[in-house]
């Protein structure tokens, strides 16, 4: 209990200096939307349709594909597809749900999930 005192009471004195300081609460505050990146490998000549698919899947369960980027592997016959979606916390069963529907395409052959990036602010 003592522990959230002082984390509370450190907040308000934070978000004080803050707005002294000219910070606008919006820029403050966090998102509540997640990042999420998945790789997803297939052959060259089927991106085109794997790329297809994922946007229409993960809009039509709600999610937004906020980047997709193509990229060459090793192999000359294939590809990899880096895709970024934005979940809100509430439908990370959903994200879950259309990565492993991904997974099953025909034409995949590697998903998998890229680690998280951590950004330094200077």
């Amino acid at each position: 209990m003592r522990v959230y005192l002082v984390k509370g009471i450190a907040m308000k004195i934070f978000n004080l200096f803050l707005r002294r300081a000219g910070v606008q609460p919006a820029m403050v505050r966090p998102s509540t939307v997640s990042v999420s990146r998945l790789s997803v490998i297939c052959p060259r000549n089927d991106m085109a349709a794997v790329r297809k698919r994922i946007y229409t899947g993960f809009e039509a369960a709600g999610l937004r594909v906020t980047n997709l980027s193509v990229d060459h592997t090793d192999s000359h016959e294939t590809a990899k597809a880096c895709v970024t979606i934005s979940c809100p916390p509430e439908m990370r069963s959903v994200l879950m749900t259309q990565a492993r529907q991904v997974r099953d395409y025909p034409e995949v052959l590697n998903v998998q999930w890229e680690r998280r990036q951590r950004n330094a602010l200077n």
